[in-house]
């Protein structure tokens, strides 16, 4: 059975301070004598240790433990996000709470307060409105990065990707390959989820931009909005469309993956599948986009650089250097069938 550090001073008749030393590697820094070293090296070869994670947290006033508040994990680009945070802080030694709000601010205020009792040390944080990054920096001193959504101010970290940018090249990519076809007059459908958080309201932003730019006017675009980005509301909007007898788009724009899979369901119930010449599109990526026989674009989010940045950032923040900075993560997007 592994010994504590505090076993293996007994046992052997030293310093706690001593074996943690060794432990640490900075015998030689603190002049503990090579025997001396030998003779823990040897202990703990044989029996193991363990950290007491408790007495430790106490004694730094750290919990080696970080929290991450996400909307949910069935969001392909949460869930990616989450287990990339999780594997970077598990390779620094640290260890990753996450949790789902369901974009309830409630319910995000609540869990704010439960990882403050918990002592983390910092929290990664996909806010649900505009008063929530105050509230948990507050709550947490400070070391509070914020992901994916940016309600504005300077206050805080903030790790977000060009949304205008990735809906205005979108647009434009969409409608060269509808001309590049012979469609001089595509029209587009815009589904969009929780419109009125930052990131989606952008992309819509930039979207309607390119449109203009390209001289499409309002009859040759409709936008549809739901409250959620979830498979159901996808569903429901375009199961919807369909029994209403509205006219299905040449084009179909997505908010977000799950909406995207609950429209590509309505369309399979009603009609056994999209029309092959509709061409779709969806903002963040998935594997399965390569199974559809339609021309599909994607936007694919720089998961690496948003997780690095939030880790050094925060990092920064843990040890009182720098100052809270804001990155943009740059996008790519992933034609298929558009050759």
């Amino acid at each position: 059975m592994a010994k504590t550090i505090e076993a293996i001073a007994d046992e052997l008749g030293l310093s706690i301070t001593t074996v943690r030393l060794v432990l640490l590697g900075k015998a030689r820094q603190y002049r503990i004598s090579a025997k001396t070293e030998a003779r823990v090296r040897e202990y703990t070869e044989l029996h193991g240790y363990e950290i007491n994670h408790v007495a430790r947290s106490l004694r730094l006033q750290r919990s080696d433990a970080l929290a991450l508040i996400i909307p949910r994990l069935s969001n392909h680009f949460f869930a990616q996000l989450a287990e990339l945070l999780e594997i970077r802080c598990r390779k620094a030694g640290l260890q990753l709470w996450i949790s789902c709000c369901y974009d309830n601010p409630d319910t995000q205020q609540e869990l704010i307060k439960q990882f403050r009792e918990r002592n983390v040390d910092g929290l990664f944080l996909v806010p649900a409105n505009a008063n929530m990054p105050a509230l948990a920096a507050a709550q947490l001193k400070q070391r509070l990065v914020l992901l994916d959504r940016d309600f504005g101010g300077n206050d805080y970290a903030v790790v977000v990707t060009d949304n205008r940018q990735s809906g205005y090249q979108l647009a434009q990519r969409l409608h060269a390959f509808c001309v590049q076809r012979g469609d001089l007059q595509p029209d587009f459908l815009l589904f969009a989820g929780n419109s009125g958080m930052p990131s989606i309201s952008q992309r819509l932003v930039g979207l309607n931009a390119a449109l203009d730019d390209l001289g499409l006017g309002a009859s040759q675009r409709r936008e549809v909005h739901v409250a959620h980005n979830d498979f159901h509301e996808g569903e429901q909007a375009m199961a919807e469309l369909i029994d209403t007898g509205q006219p299905l788009p040449k084009v179909l724009v997505c908010s977000s993956i799950p909406l995207f899979e609950g429209a590509m369901q309505a369309l399979k119930q009603r009609l056994g599948g999209a029309p092959e010449t509709m061409v779709l599109a969806t903002f963040d990526d998935h594997s399965m986009l390569d199974f559809l026989r339609n021309p599909v674009c994607s936007v694919r989010q720089d998961y690496e650089f948003m997780i690095e940045q939030a880790f050094s950032e925060m990092a920064q923040l843990i040890s009182g250097e720098g100052k809270p900075a804001r990155h943009i993560a740059s996008m790519r997007l992933v034609p298929r069938n558009m050759d």
